[in-house]
């Protein structure tokens, strides 16, 4: 069985599209199906990037599944994540079943319907608990007055049981002599987060440490967190992370999938297959007085795509902004890279937007508490229980205000990300890369 997760098919760095590197991914994966004989893929969560994927993103998950259907015998088990409109995974199950591909996107009533025994049609060897992204809704009831501890308890407390009753469920099959692994789309405890991931329970109080998963799961395949990465005996508990680095703060990771081989009801292999790097993202921070010789000397591996750079010029003066884009772009004509965000930052305070009208304010913005917190911490002396305080009762709000305008319960609403105010001077047309 092959472990993956967080494709983000129709995901945007900044204004680039990452469509080209999602098909070199999947035609790897193909590759990589074929000569390792894989019989059942797992992708845990974060199909796509948006609640509703733009058409080429829907066009390469389907062409992929159709291919490797025609090409193998593989199963496929796709959960929906947090990103993912449990709606628009589950819409084409039915047919779906047809190419052997098992869709889990709404949590169902029955907690029991989520086991998919693999091979389809054959002794089971294998049975998935396929747990989807698990949303307030199927986790708890909220009450006026709660506290952000009592959330948090509520909500540790639900995905626990909603695991707790697939165990049960799994013993009462009575299926002999077959491994039981379970899926997930959720944060844990201590794991190591980048800056392209989004909270997922209100406040972010849903983390769960590694007793939540029972130990009759002799493997836990998460989605979510974007750097690859085990926890417990043996690994026992791993997010196999994206196939592509989603932001520049994952420049430096190693990408990765994971491959499992069960005999006789238990693990006899846990390896991580290495994703290759279809494009750099490099990441420059350099000063005023530096940066002349900076990209003129700079030396970039060159990829099957041209390398993308974020690049930050530390400057006393914010108003030459537009003149240092101008003289970037001047110094990296004809260069084997690209700079796709240029960021300028002041030595003394926060960076302001210059003066200028061509510069724009960069980033994008999918959580609106990033704007409240900084109010927070510019107009309120709190401590820090009034402080979590204060942000769940601001996320509560948000969420009540989604539903009530109608946007789908990912917070993306159309599917477009609004405008961040970063604080970070951004070339025209050259935004910085978003979280997701």
């Amino acid at each position: 069985m092959l472990h993956t997760a967080d494709w983000h098919l129709g995901k945007m760095l900044g204004e680039k599209s990452r469509d080209e590197e999602h098909r070199l991914f999947l035609d790897w994966l193909h590759t990589c199906i074929a000569t390792h004989q894989v019989d059942a893929i797992l992708i845990a969560g974060d199909v796509y990037d948006f609640a509703r994927p733009p058409q080429t993103a829907a066009r390469m998950y389907f062409d992929f599944l159709a291919t490797l259907f025609r090409d193998s015998d593989c199963e496929v088990v796709v959960t929906a994540g947090n990103h993912d409109s449990p709606a628009n995974l589950d819409a084409p199950r039915e047919a779906l079943k047809a190419l052997q591909v098992h869709v889990v996107g709404e949590m169902p009533a029955e907690t029991g319907q989520v086991l998919i025994p693999l091979p389809t049609g054959g002794p089971t060897r294998l049975v998935i608990a396929a747990i989807p992204f698990l949303r307030d809704r199927d986790l708890r009831t909220g009450r006026l007055g709660q506290s952000s501890m009592d959330i948090q308890a509520e909500l540790r407390e639900g995905i626990a049981r909603r695991y707790a009753e697939a165990a049960e469920a799994f013993n009462l099959s009575a299926i002999p002599n077959a491994a039981c692994i379970a899926a997930g789309h959720l944060t844990t405890t201590g794991a190591t987060t980048s800056d392209s991931e989004r909270e997922i329970h209100i406040g972010g109080l849903g983390d769960v440490g590694g007793d939540a998963f029972p130990e009759l799961f002799q493997y836990v395949a998460l989605g979510h967190l974007h750097r690859p990465q085990s926890s417990g005996p043996a690994g026992r508990i791993c997010y196999s992370g994206s196939p592509l680095p989603l932001s520049f703060s994952e420049a430096d990771d190693r990408k990765s999938v994971r491959l499992l081989d069960f005999v006789d009801g238990r693990i006899e292999q846990n390896q991580i297959l290495a994703v290759p790097v279809f494009r750099q993202l490099v990441r420059i921070r350099t000063t005023r007085d530096e940066l002349e010789p900076v990209l003129k000397n700079l030396k970039i591996p060159s990829g099957e795509l041209a390398t993308w750079v974020e690049l930050t010029i530390e400057t006393d003066h914010l108003s030459a902004g537009s003149e240092l884009y101008e003289l970037v772009r001047e110094l990296t004509a004809g260069k084997p890279f690209e700079v796709i965000k240029l960021s300028v930052e002041s030595r003394h305070g926060v960076a302001a937007l210059g003066a200028d009208a061509s510069m724009e304010i960069g980033n994008l913005l999918d959580n609106p508490a990033n704007v409240f917190d900084q109010l927070l911490l510019q107009q309120t002396d709190c401590d820090d229980e009034q402080l979590v305080a204060l942000r769940t009762a601001f996320a509560e709000l948000c969420d009540m205000e989604r539903l009530e305008s109608g946007e789908d319960e990912s917070g993306f609403g159309d599917g477009r990300p609004s405008a961040e105010v970063t604080g970070e001077l951004v070339s025209p047309g050259k935004p910085g890369d978003g979280g997701s």
